[in-house]
């Protein structure tokens, strides 16, 4: 929803009227409001609809995925509903995914005669749902948010209750809901002040989406602020914390083989980055100028390993694939790309120092708490605005240290990398273990 609200965003600022965004002067009563909001939101989405379709498609064509796929997308699909009625949970992509394994596992045990459908609208996501649950969920990908789409997909799935996880505020889809009446519930709710300013300046042609949620947990008291402000009302908003605090106590099979033993080596790993971190990340670790030391890339989207590893070559630099190496760590190279999904955990557990991703640049950040899990000292940028509370937390805690430079960087990787004492190991048990519960205790809040 976020990157439509983007493109709307730049449409609106070059259109060459400008809207009023109170509409008192068009609108007579509310009813009338409402359905001339809903078909501005419409309007601006057809407009944009041919570029986001053919931008889908390429990705499809791109990274290899059947582009038999994107007709899900247009609600068009094999409709593999049984006779059970239908739980729908909404989780946009492999991060959500992820941290929402406990909470998926709750649902299953407090509906055991229901059927789950998760859907996402990322590539690593749905790989993600499949590797996780296999058959024991029915997924496709959620369809374009365009009311003759959804109202297809909600006739042929007919879901009982909906659960839509963090900020994936699609307005049709929670309109049709609501209008049928249909339990819909946002869980694990975040929005940073970023998502903020941009919800609230689309907020009138969203026909007050916020509003229409039969209850939101979010995760934090600034959270909580801000989806109030968006029009949720107080007695249907709690917080509690992430579910990301509980899917890291999930534990995965080990697939990491080595060709050497560690030895005197020390391991480095930069998880979840994005272009064009990676060029100031290797450029720190030449800084360190340190041969004992290694460094593990792990882009966000592991497809980009490829081209990275080009890039590099150009530069003279050399980086070793994962997958070419038959997804074993060598280490008598210096630089190691992963260019394959489901290995993080386990190349957490070889690291002695982590980098998080997502923070060199105006991205956000992607979740510090795997590398909390295995007692790491941890870096990143400034950029951390998705996981705000939490980075705050770490960094009150001395556990995690930011940067803006390669030389910043480099000093802070200096330092880590000398440090013996085992307080950050502490610390962060004691960080996780008072925050973990939340999967449990969100259907509790849940008016269900």
């Amino acid at each position: 929803m976020e990157e439509c609200l983007k493109s709307e965003e730049k449409f609106l600022t070059e259109f060459p009227f400008k809207f009023d965004y109170t509409f008192n002067d068009l609108l007579i009563d509310s009813t009338n409001k409402k359905i001339l909001l809903m078909k501005i939101y419409n309007l601006v989405f057809y407009i944009l609809f041919p570029f986001i379709l053919l931008r889908g498609l390429y990705k499809s064509f791109k990274y290899g995925e059947k582009l038999s796929r994107n007709f899900e997308k247009l609600s068009i699909f094999k409709n593999k509903k049984n006779s059970k009625s239908i739980i729908f949970i909404h989780a946009v992509s492999v991060g959500e995914v992820l941290a929402s394994r406990k909470f998926v596992e709750e649902v299953k045990k407090r509906f055991p005669n229901h059927q789950i459908l998760i859907t996402c609208t990322t590539q690593t996501g749905s790989a993600t749902i499949k590797r996780i649950y296999g058959n024991s969920v029915s997924h496709q990908y959620l369809p374009y948010d365009l009311r003759f789409f959804i109202k297809r997909f909600l006739k042929l799935w007919n879901p009982e209750i909906t659960f839509i996880l963090e900020t994936e505020i699609w307005p049709n889809l929670i309109d049709q809901l609501n209008r049928q009446k249909r339990k819909v519930f946002l869980v694990n709710g975040r929005l940073s002040e970023k998502s903020f300013n941009r919800y609230k300046s689309f907020l009138p042609i969203l026909d007050n989406v916020f509003a229409k949620l039969d209850f939101t947990v979010c995760q934090g008291s600034e959270d909580l602020d801000r989806f109030v402000d968006l029009g949720i009302e107080k007695h249907k908003i709690k917080k509690d914390f992430s579910f990301k605090f509980d899917s890291i106590s999930i534990k995965q099979e080990k697939k990491i083989d080595f060709i050497n033993a560690k030895g005197g080596k020390k391991v480095i790993i930069c998880a979840s980055t994005h272009n064009p971190e990676e060029k100031m990340l290797v450029d720190a670790f030449e800084l360190l100028n340190d041969e004992k030391v290694l460094l593990i890339l792990v882009p966000r989207h592991p497809e980009r390993a490829i081209k990275i590893q080009k890039e590099m070559i150009k530069s003279q630099k050399e980086a070793s694939l994962f997958s070419r190496n038959q997804h074993k760590i060598d280490f008598s190279k210096k630089i190691i790309l992963i260019d394959e999904i489901g290995y993080l955990e386990n190349l957490f557990s070889l690291a002695d120092i982590a980098f998080i991703g997502g923070s060199l640049i105006d991205h956000g950040g992607q979740n510090f708490l795997e590398a909390v899990k295995f007692s790491l000292p941890i870096s990143s940028g400034n950029s951390y605005f998705n996981f705000q509370e939490i980075a705050e937390d770490l960094i009150e805690l001395n556990i995690l240290k930011t940067a803006d430079t390669s030389k910043e960087l480099s000093n802070i990787w200096k330092k880590q990398l000398s440090l013996t004492s085992n307080e950050i190991a502490r610390q962060a048990s004691d960080y996780l273990a008072q925050r973990q519960g939340a999967s449990t205790r969100t259907l509790e809040h849940l008016p269900l």
